[in-house]
């Protein structure tokens, strides 16, 4: 015996139930939201040409999986030899940035010489050798961190993100989230000299995870006699952190789209 089939009522509860379905769909399709990674993350940056020095501690980046962005001055004054170390950095899974070709202070360099020279000087003659030798950076950092509205104007037509500074002030500028085009990062500087010590470090990085932001740091020669490098230990101690909490390594341009 056939039983009637009923007629589906769209009663006010049912379209509810309905909406709230749909809603909770499409947050599974969307995954994580938008801006938002999906888990703290460290963006770990290098300054200037120290390539022997990177070269040579390229063993202890591998033992510590971190995978670090470095920004490239003079680059028309590199041997070959140095230009062998970069490539081979760039081999082990490293970004190749820029970092202009004198390492001067672009806004003093402005006002004397004028934006288009400055351009001319600083970023495009380097920059066209680099892309002859196959580099196509992507990403640029300040000389000093010091900058301007019209010079981030000026070089995010050529970069995708540029990269000041953070100070004592507001090392909190130097968590970002994932980031489009066009981005102004803050870099805070974890060298040993620097006055972000052990527990300024850990604490930033609890933010990271906690906010799921990405943490991005400076530094400039690794475990050296310099005055700007940081030592083998703060290195293993940073790296020892973002694993506890669960932390990745990633360069720049994987969190500038």
């Amino acid at each position: 015996m056939m039983l009637p089939k009923k007629k589906f009522q769209c009663t006010p509860v049912t379209i509810l139930l309905l909406a709230v379905l749909l809603i909770a769909f499409a947050g599974c399709r969307k995954g994580v939201p938008e801006g938002e990674l999906a888990q703290g993350q460290i963006a770990l940056t290098f300054d200037d040409n120290s390539i022997e020095n990177w070269h040579k501690q390229l063993s202890l980046l591998d033992s510590l999986n971190i995978k670090a962005t470095f920004y490239i001055s003079h680059y028309h004054t590199f041997n070959k030899q140095q230009k062998t170390w970069l490539k081979e950095i760039e081999k082990r899974g490293h970004e190749i940035a820029f970092h202009t070709a004198t390492h001067p202070d672009l806004p003093k360099e402005v006002a004397k010489r004028g934006m288009a020279a400055t351009e001319e000087k600083e970023i495009k003659k380097d920059l066209k050798l680099m892309q002859a030798d196959g580099y196509y950076p992507t990403d640029f950092a300040y000389p000093f961190g010091s900058h301007t509205s019209q010079l981030n104007t000026c070089l995010l037509r050529t970069f995708k993100s540029v990269r000041a500074l953070s100070n004592q002030q507001n090392y909190n500028l130097s968590l970002v989230k994932e980031a489009g085009e066009g981005k102004v990062l803050y870099g805070a500087n974890i060298d040993n000299n620097s006055r972000l010590k052990e527990e300024g470090i850990a604490s930033l990085m609890d933010k990271a995870r906690e906010h799921r932001d990405c943490l991005v740091m400076v530094a400039h020669q690794i475990n050296s006699n310099g005055k700007l490098q940081i030592s083998r230990e703060r290195l293993q101690y940073i790296a020892r952190l973002a694993k506890e909490k669960n932390l990745r390594f990633v360069t720049v341009n994987e969190i500038v789209k």
